[in-house]
């Protein structure tokens, strides 16, 4: 049977501490006049059946999406300590996760994968043509009381728990576009330059360009 999007809770990761922009909360900086996770959170939500949101800081400016905004049970435990905490507060039977800086996030990439999964299957992730996208996971919520005891023994990867799943990769190829993601400011400066995103409508305000430091 297939899985129906109010069976699917989507979590936006968005706890990382973004070494690489100096500081900055990244998915709260602008691309088109709507922060990072907007764009996420816009094309993710007719998606699943729930959104929330992974987040250490600015948890206030998080909470104003409308969605439940899940602190980490502990920090610095990168996107798997994320999801095992954000998985708590989970009802659905499925979470689908992926990171709050990833603005072009495919508006088809969960229906395909759950079509994707077969009954043995504990979830799917996308592979790119060129790389697995383990971040853009679709898994069975029961599966996520795992991760505490992956966290314990001191494995933090996202990858390694996902080996530890029945979990299939299904190719997207022709989606490779909508997994990238923004780590620097001179990758947002290309982002927006390109205007590959939701582009600025009149009744949304400009882009604060440079970005400013939030915290």
């Amino acid at each position: 049977m297939p899985i129906a999007a109010g069976d699917i809770t989507g979590v936006i990761l968005c706890g990382g501490s973004a070494r690489r922009m100096g500081g900055l909360e990244k998915p709260l900086q602008l691309l088109h006049g709507l922060p990072l996770v907007q764009h996420v959170r816009d094309r993710l939500a007719p998606q699943v059946g729930r959104v929330i949101i992974s987040a250490n800081h600015e948890r206030d400016r998080y909470a104003a999406f409308g969605h439940d905004v899940v602190r980490d049970t502990c920090e610095g435990l990168g996107p798997l300590g994320g999801l095992g905490s954000a998985a708590a507060h989970v009802r659905t039977p499925w979470i689908f996760c992926c990171p709050g800086d990833a603005p072009l996030l495919d508006r088809t990439l969960v229906r395909r994968l759950a079509a994707s999964l077969r009954p043995q299957h504990d979830g799917a992730f996308p592979h790119d043509g060129a790389q697995a996208q383990h971040l853009f996971l679709l898994v069975r919520t029961s599966c996520c009381t795992t991760i505490h005891a992956q966290l314990a023994a001191g494995h933090r990867s996202m990858l390694a728990w996902r080996t530890t799943l029945r979990v299939q990769e299904l190719p997207t190829p022709e989606l490779s576009a909508s997994f990238r993601n923004v780590n620097t400011l001179d990758e947002l400066a290309r982002l927006h330059a390109e205007g590959s995103a939701t582009r600025r409508t009149p009744d949304r305000p400009a882009d604060t360009w440079p970005p400013t430091r939030l915290r």
